[in-house]
C-alpha cells in the first residue's frame, strides 16, 4: 500500500497543471511509495493532454454529471488507497519542504487528521523567477484552526469515520468536513510555514467574485445549513458559517418596514430603517477609509446572502449516490 496519495482536482487549468505536477514529483521523490491521482472535470482545454505526459494516474469526470471541486476529492480519495491524502487544487504549486515535516507530525501527534500551511497568494502571470520565498520560518510551529482549506493533507482513517467530501456542495466544502472532523474528537492544525503558492485572480475585485456567484460559488453555505439540520453538527456549523443570513435579516426588515409605511402610513419604521443602513455604510467606510471597499463589502454580503437562500432550496442528495461513471485516461 502507498504512504501518501496525492489528490489533484482541474477544471481548464492548462496554464498551470505541468507546473503543479512537477512540484509534486519533486517533494515526493523520496517517499518510498505515494501515488499522483489528477481528477479533471471535464475540462475543455489541453489540461489532460499536457498532465499525460508525466506518470500519474488520470480520471475524467463527465460533462452531464454534477462536477464541483468536492467531486473531484471525492472521487480522488474514493479511488486512492493511502493512510495520508494530500488535496491540491490545479491552481496551486507545492512549496519546498512543507510535504516532509506535514508527515513527520502526523507520525508523533494522534489526535491530528488535518494538516494544512500558509497560502502565498499570486497573480496567475507571475513568472517562475519572481516568485517570493519564505525562509525565516519555522516549519514546526503550528496553531489550531477551524478548517484547512483547499490546500491540506488528511489521515484516511479519520474520514472513513466522519464521512468524505461532500461531492454535491458547490462551495465551503472544506469547513462542513472540518467541522465534522472537530466534532469526533479530532484537530485540524496550521504550520507557521507556506503549503502551496495559489495562482489566482484577486479577491478583492469585484469582478473576480461576480464570476464566483455565476458560477454558483456561493451555494455551498445554504445547502449545508439544510445538510447539518436536524444534527449534532447544525448549530456549529450555523454558528460559524451562517453569517450569510445577516443581510438577510436586514433586507427582511426593510422590506416589513416598507410594507408598513404603504399599507398603515408610518414612515418612521421605514426611516428608521433607511438611517440605520446609512449608518452602517458610513461607519464601514470610515473603519475601512475607503468607500470603495465599504460599498464592496455590501455588495459581496448580498451575494452571499443570495447563495445562501438559493443554496439552502436545493434538494440534500446523499453523497453515496454520486456517479460511479468516469473516463480512465492513465
Amino acid at each position: 500500500m502507498n504512504k501518501l496519495s496525492v489528490v489533484l482536482i482541474s477544471k481548464n487549468q492548462e496554464w498551470n497543471i505541468g507546473r503543479l505536477i512537477e512540484s509534486i514529483l519533486l517533494e515526493t521523490s523520496s517517499l518510498e511509495a505515494s501515488e499522483i491521482v489528477l481528477v479533471d472535470s471535464a475540462s475543455s482545454d489541453n489540461t489532460v493532454d499536457v498532465a499525460s505526459h508525466y506518470p500519474i494516474k488520470i480520471l475524467r469526470l463527465r460533462p452531464e454529471h454534477h462536477l464541483t471541486p468536492a467531486a473531484g476529492r471525492y472521487m480522488g480519495i474514493k479511488h486512492t488507497n493511502s493512510e495520508l491524502i494530500l488535496c491540491l487544487d490545479g491552481d496551486m504549486e507545492l512549496y519546498p519542504g512543507w510535504l516532509a515535516n506535514a508527515i513527520d507530525i502526523f507520525k508523533t501527534v494522534s489526535d491530528v487528521a488535518s494538516i494544512t500551511g500558509e497560502l502565498i497568494n499570486l497573480p496567475k502571470k507571475t513568472e517562475s523567477n519572481k516568485k517570493p520565498h519564505n525562509a525565516e520560518v519555522n516549519p514546526f510551529t503550528m496553531v489550531e484552526i477551524p478548517y484547512s482549506g483547499g490546500a491540506a493533507i488528511f489521515r484516511r482513517s479519520v474520514l472513513e469515520q466522519v464521512g468524505s467530501f461532500n461531492p454535491y456542495l458547490y462551495s465551503d466544502e472544506e469547513p462542513d468536513l472540518c467541522i465534522r472532523i472537530r466534532h469526533a474528537g479530532y484537530r485540524i492544525i496550521q504550520l507557521n510555514y507556506p503549503i502551496v503558492y495559489h495562482y489566482s485572480d484577486p479577491d478583492n475585485k469585484l469582478t473576480t467574485q461576480i464570476n464566483r456567484w455565476r458560477r454558483d460559488l456561493f451555494l455551498g453555505a445554504g445547502q449545508n445549513i439544510r445538510y447539518h439540520l436536524g444534527k449534532d453538527t447544525f448549530w456549529t456549523y450555523f454558528r460559524e458559517r451562517g453569517y450569510g443570513l445577516i443581510p438577510i435579516l436586514g433586507m427582511l426588515a426593510g422590506v416589513i418596514s416598507l410594507l408598513i409605511f404603504l399599507l398603515k402610513e408610518q414612515f418612521i419604521w421605514f426611516a428608521a430603517w433607511l438611517v440605520l443602513m446609512t449608518l452602517i455604510i458610513t461607519v464601514d467606510t470610515i473603519r475601512k477609509r475607503c468607500l470603495y471597499r465599504a460599498i464592496f463589502s455590501l455588495l459581496l454580503r448580498l451575494l452571499i446572502a443570495d447563495g445562501t437562500v438559493r443554496g439552502f432550496l436545493l434538494k440534500p442528495l446523499n453523497p453515496d449516490s454520486y456517479p460511479e461513471e468516469f473516463d480512465r485516461i492513465k
